[in-house]
């Protein structure tokens, strides 16, 4: 299986903090976010990463060079135009050999990888969504869940009830869900890709996790998130 780890964006919601890194070069503790993040990769057995990298990707590349210092190989993919999240994996062709496990960049993981690939293999589902309680529920793709079947992908509205159960960015996707994506355009997973794969009565399964899963995509949840690192390693 190879991974696939999204890290194309400007991370807008950071606001100028971006305006001279990428948001997964931003610093957690010492060194980028997106070291820990690869360092969760080596640790999970892989020995190569795919990075779909488009905004200042040339950062990204001067810091990591070709991963042997991780005791990993990367390869970069710099998208020539923006493609969303689906679109920049899409375009990368890996798909046609297996199943991917993709991971979006600006995430901190404390996530048990082979049992996440183990509850994948033995679902018959076209993705599995990695599904944990969020910290900012208004601002996250929301699952319907029942048992371990996916029933519905949403957003939040003020005043309306939700469960708290979000679909946390990583996931593992078979061949015939990523052939859904459009050739062109910006595609989006969880806007797009996976509502109308429901739509089409394809199964989606939810591993439920309480293991840290950490989205760092504001400057309040990076510092939020940079204080509590800091205690847990007093």
């Amino acid at each position: 299986m190879e991974i696939v780890v999204v890290a194309g964006g400007r991370g807008v919601r950071m606001g100028s903090v971006t305006d001279e890194l990428p948001k997964p070069m931003l610093p957690v503790a010492g060194k980028p976010l997106l070291e820990h993040l690869l360092g969760w990769v080596k640790a999970a057995g892989f020995s190569q990463a795919h990075l779909c990298l488009g905004y200042k990707a040339e950062a990204v590349k001067a810091h990591f060079d070709d991963g042997s210092r991780l005791g990993l190989r990367l390869q970069y993919h710099v998208e020539v135009e923006p493609r969303g999240t689906a679109g920049s994996v899409f375009d990368l062709g890996l798909h046609e050999r297996g199943d991917l496990l993709i991971v979006y960049g600006d995430l901190f993981l404390e996530l048990d990888c082979r049992a996440l690939l183990d509850f994948h293999a033995r679902h018959d589902a076209a993705a599995t969504l990695v599904a944990r309680a969020s910290d900012h529920p208004l601002d996250s793709d929301l699952l319907r869940v029942k048992g371990d079947q996916v029933t519905g992908i949403y957003r939040a509205k003020a005043g309306e009830p939700y469960e708290n159960l979000a679909a946390a960015a990583v996931w593992v996707v078979r061949p015939a869900l990523m052939r859904r994506v459009p050739r062109s355009g910006v595609v989006d997973f969880g806007r797009q890709v996976f509502p109308e794969a429901l739509a089409a009565g394809e199964r989606l399964a939810a591993y439920r996790t309480k293991e840290l899963v950490a989205d760092i995509g504001t400057p309040e949840r990076l510092a939020a998130f940079e204080k509590t690192f800091e205690a847990r390693r007093r």
